[in-house]
């Protein structure tokens, strides 16, 4: 457990590091939404959508704690370089791959992002890190499969929004981080807001999933 803490932090930082090296505030704002999206996984790990709890010997977020549920912070992490980082890259090379896939540029990107999330899910639950408590037919390799167009709905969704931002919100690449500067606050929130309205677009139409199908079993949680 300590690895994993120890690898995402590493990969945290570079990142972090890289955003900001770049001088380009859509750059960093990417990155940032994709932490942001912890506080939507609060909300998602609960018993009436994802029904999942967290290993208790990680470092949590602190000040965080409610009625005995805490949050890692390394989760955060995993959410900006999976959920911030991986979808702008990809994102950098969009019309390149649109080009290659043609009128499957979509489908594949989906399948693409569906066996990206169950894989490093899978690893995460393997480990110990998380754990979904949902009756066995409703997992695959211990991950809800409706994950894979929930989540790879959400890394698709992102890529795609943060290729069509980037043009139209026309930053330099070099344009610094002065908080003082229109730029700067225009490339930290448009990136930002692209990730985080898909996860809140997706988590509300995954919501009526869950009340079709009540796939849930016991965790101990309280709510």
């Amino acid at each position: 457990m300590a690895a994993y803490e120890i690898v995402i932090t590493i990969l945290f930082l570079a990142v972090l590091g890289w955003a900001i090296r770049s001088r380009n505030p859509f750059n960093l704002g990417a990155v940032l939404g994709g932490f942001m999206i912890f506080g939507f996984d609060w909300l998602w790990c609960s018993r009436g959508f994802w029904n999942a709890t967290t290993a208790s010997n990680l470092v949590m977020v602190p000040g965080i704690d409610i009625l005995g549920q805490r949050y890692p912070l390394s989760i955060c992490f995993v959410w900006s370089v999976g959920f911030g980082f991986l979808p702008l890259f990809a994102s950098k090379f969009h019309d390149r791959i649109g080009r290659v896939l043609g009128p499957l540029h979509f489908p594949v990107i989906l399948a693409i992002a569906a066996a990206i999330d169950i894989v490093v899910e899978s690893v995460c639950i393997s480990i110990g890190v998380w754990t979904y408590h949902q009756a066995p037919e409703y997992l695959l390799l211990g991950v809800p499969w409706s994950n894979m167009w929930f989540m790879g709905g959400l890394l698709t969704a992102s890529y795609f929004g943060l290729a069509r931002v980037e043009k139209w919100a026309a930053i330099p690449k070099d344009a610094g981080l002065a908080l003082t500067s229109e730029t700067t606050w225009k490339g930290l929130l448009m990136p930002a807001a692209t990730i985080l309205t898909a996860a809140f677009l997706l988590g509300t139409l995954q919501l009526f999933w869950w009340s079709a199908v009540h796939p849930w079993v016991e965790s101990g949680r309280l709510f």
